[in-house]
């Protein structure tokens, strides 16, 4: 019976919480009542072992060791070495200020020279050099050796230079002045009775100058060296506005340049005498990129020159594009560099330029019976090959060998037309020229310094069948010595070969090979005077020019004074 009612109790029970799970409709409202929050914890983490074990049949190491590897690492700069640096037990020399040199020869008197610089610790240095030199000489005639003609010059220089170091470059001035009178004597003084003032030729160079050039360059501004140039001839007859850029940069592996350049002409300002018209004014304008980096183990330049002319206006402008590549090598340990590209350029011809090669050329003024003929040279392609190296025993080697194609290249002429048949004139012709050169430099001790060099040149011309003045082989030795610090004598020995080209019938003179020699002796009485003596043209005898004999030889004697 008691467990009948223990049953019935437990089914109503379970009968009422099926029934309230069931009616969801009314949950009624429940109050709970927390006594305390739940904070549950985890027991602190044990260790099974300190240290774990390894059961394996096999057991390895890991011990891991290292060492260097001796091997030299293979630097691409070769480097020529030098003798290590003796330290004398003598004062330091002094750096003289003043610097005054005078004398007399046989054909020049007097002669004279003067230089100046300001101290070198200062923040602005400046220096004044004056030149003079003046010769009464009379040479014999080409035509008639019993009679003398007057070949007097005179030789007139005058320049002042300054420099200041300021924050962002180092800015420098120049004023330069260059006078040259001198007898125009080629002429035949049988045929013509002439004053000397008739021959007598002058012009007059004055230039002005300013250059800025950056410090040493930092990563973020490129280095360059900017100029100004203004110059004048003979008095409003050539003048010339120039400025250049020079801009480079190392970028990464590269290093970056360019060159930008202008050069304006505007002549016969004067109107004393008449300019030949298509050269009153001219306009070169100059781009000149390039990319210099390493490649298999070389430099490798990458680079071109744009020109533009315009002469007198726009509407003759002529574009010129040429090749700058170059790429350089170091052969060997031993320094033997090699280097070999392709060039080009244009080249400014102007009556300046012209006069000093030869003096006795035609005047760019129409007033000697004909005027200069002014063109400018192109050199389109010019593929060289070049190498230096290092001998021993102080032994130096350079060399170079190059094939050029040149458009209107200068070659003088005597003019029969001019005034009294002794002017020059200038013809042009587009030719290819060969041309291997040599140098080799000789120190046998400290006090003695040998050079020798070597020139061959091949010009084959489209048009002229026969020219001078361009020697096919030239060869020039210089020796200098120092015996004890007190005399130092120089001798210098130049040939030139084989400088007329015929080949046909012409008029072109036969002029001799060039044999000479100049030699010099200098006294150091003590560290500020001097005493000087050099022969010029010592064995003479041959014609530089047609009609011209050459002056020589010529002595001189001079003293010279350190302040």
């Amino acid at each position: 019976m008691k467990n009948n009612i223990i049953l019935i109790s437990t089914l109503l029970v379970l009968s009422q919480f099926i029934w309230a799970q069931t009616n969801s409709d009314d949950l009624g409202v429940q109050e709970v009542q927390i006594t305390d929050y739940f904070i549950p914890q985890i027991p602190l983490s044990s260790k099974i072992e300190s240290i774990p074990m390894l059961k394996d049949t096999i057991k390895t190491s890991h011990n891991v060791s290292f060492q260097p590897h001796n091997k030299q690492f293979q630097s691409k700069l070769k480097l020529n070495p030098i003798k290590a640096a003796k330290i004398k037990g003598q004062q330091i020399p002094k750096i003289y200020r003043t610097y005054v040199y005078g004398g007399v020869g046989n054909m020049s008197m007097p002669t004279s020279r003067i230089y100046y610089n300001s101290d070198r610790d200062k923040s602005v240095i400046y220096a004044l050099e004056l030149g003079y030199v003046e010769s009464y000489a009379k040479i014999k005639s080409r035509f008639d050796e019993l009679q003398k003609v007057s070949a007097a010059f005179r030789k007139t220089d005058a320049s002042i230079f300054a420099k200041t170091n300021l924050d962002f470059g180092v800015l420098s001035a120049q004023v330069q002045r260059q006078g040259r009178q001198h007898q125009a004597y080629g002429y035949n003084p049988i045929q013509y009775e002439i004053n000397d003032e008739w021959t007598n030729q002058y012009w007059g160079y004055s230039s002005l100058s300013f250059t800025l050039e950056s410090k040493q360059s930092s990563n973020s501004f490129p280095g360059y060296v900017t100029k100004f140039l203004m110059s004048d001839l003979n008095e409003y007859t050539e003048n010339r506005i120039a400025w250049s850029l020079e801009l480079d940069k190392r970028h990464a592996e590269n290093d970056l340049s360019l060159d930008v350049g202008l050069d304006y002409y505007i002549n016969n300002l004067s109107t004393k005498y008449q300019f030949v018209d298509s050269l009153k004014k001219e306009l070169i304008f100059t781009v000149k990129p390039s990319v210099e980096k390493e490649v298999k183990g070389g430099t490798l330049s990458l680079g071109f020159e744009l020109q533009s002319e315009d002469k007198r206006n726009s509407s003759d402008i002529k574009v010129h594009l040429f090749p700058d590549i170059h790429y350089g090598y170091v052969i060997s340990k031993d320094y033997i560099y090699a280097k070999s590209g392709l060039r080009g350029g244009l080249q400014k011809n102007s009556y300046w330029s012209f006069s000093k090669s030869n003096p006795f050329i035609l005047n760019a003024l129409a007033y000697d019976g004909a005027g200069l003929n002014l063109q400018n040279t192109k050199t389109l392609y010019d593929l060289y090959v070049a190498i230096s190296t290092y001998l021993g025993y102080e032994l130096y080697f350079d060399a170079e060998c190059s094939y050029s194609r040149v458009h209107e290249m200068p070659f003088f002429e005597l003019d029969y037309q001019s005034t009294y048949a002794n002017k020059f004139r200038v013809v042009y012709d587009n030719a290819s020229h060969f041309s291997t050169s040599a140098v080799i430099d000789w120190k046998p001790n400290e006090k003695s310094i040998i050079n020798l060099s070597v020139d061959y040149h091949n010009y084959q011309t489209d048009s002229i069948q026969s020219f001078s003045y361009k020697p096919t082989l030239m060869t020039k030795l210089k020796a200098n010595f120092n015996l004890g610090d007190k005399i130092l004598p120089q001798i210098q020995f130049f040939t030139a070969f084989n400088r007329s080209i015929t080949a046909s019938e012409s008029s072109t003179p036969g002029l001799k090979d060039i044999i000479d020699f100049n030699l010099s002796l200098e006294y150091k009485y003590n560290p500020n005077i001097s005493a000087y003596f050099k022969g010029y043209n010592m064995i003479g005898g041959y014609q530089i020019w047609e009609n011209y004999p050459v002056l020589g030889p010529q002595v001189f004697f001079g003293l010279s004074f350190r302040l």
